[in-house]
């Protein structure tokens, strides 16, 4: 038998396939505390990022009320927010997804979770910046933020792929909550 094999009881000791064996090469959140958010369902992960959110609020001492309509998620210091959130996507960690942008709805500040392996970030922004940006066609006229039926027309719900620092809009929590 050759000496220079690797057997299955001591593949265990390889730090190799324990990183093949928990997917840290393909997924960034692999020990990070949450993942637990990275396997829930679109509704639930939603749900515990508006909770979150409004948790990090009231730890702030910020006046934190149920909603005055469906048409947002909750109330910070008398203003109407929308809450997002985004863990990173695709298996590099490439950009952050935040869906179902409607500037329809009943709300003043749409605040953004970026969720990275190691922190959660907020980021603010105003509807009426978020609007324009996703509603604005490109120079070929296509709708390139529009998240349903195709790029040709305004379908009313939008998504931003990036990262915070690529949208001059998003701003500190403090500027749009706080005043």
């Amino acid at each position: 038998m050759s000496k220079n094999i690797i057997k299955d009881e001591w593949i265990a000791n390889y730090m190799t396939h324990d990183d093949a064996i928990h997917k840290r090469d393909i997924d960034p959140y692999s020990d990070s505390p949450f993942r637990i958010y990275k396997e829930m369902s679109s509704k639930r992960k939603g749900r515990y990022f508006e909770l979150l959110f409004e948790e990090y609020c009231d730890n702030m001492g910020w006046k934190v009320e149920d909603p005055k309509n469906t048409d947002h998620d909750t109330m910070i210091n008398g203003k109407k927010v929308e809450v997002k959130g985004s863990l990173l996507w695709g298996t590099d960690g490439s950009h952050f997804r935040w869906q179902q942008i409607r500037p329809a709805q009943d709300y003043e500040v749409i605040v953004f979770l970026a969720i990275y392996p190691n922190r959660i970030e907020f980021h603010a922004a105003t509807k009426e910046d978020v609007s324009k940006f996703v509603q604005t066609p490109n120079e070929d006229g296509f709708f390139i933020h529009n998240q349903h039926g195709g790029k040709t027309k305004n379908s009313g719900t939008f998504f931003l792929d990036g990262f915070p620092q690529d949208f001059p809009f998003m701003t500190s929590l403090d500027t749009l909550l706080c005043n």
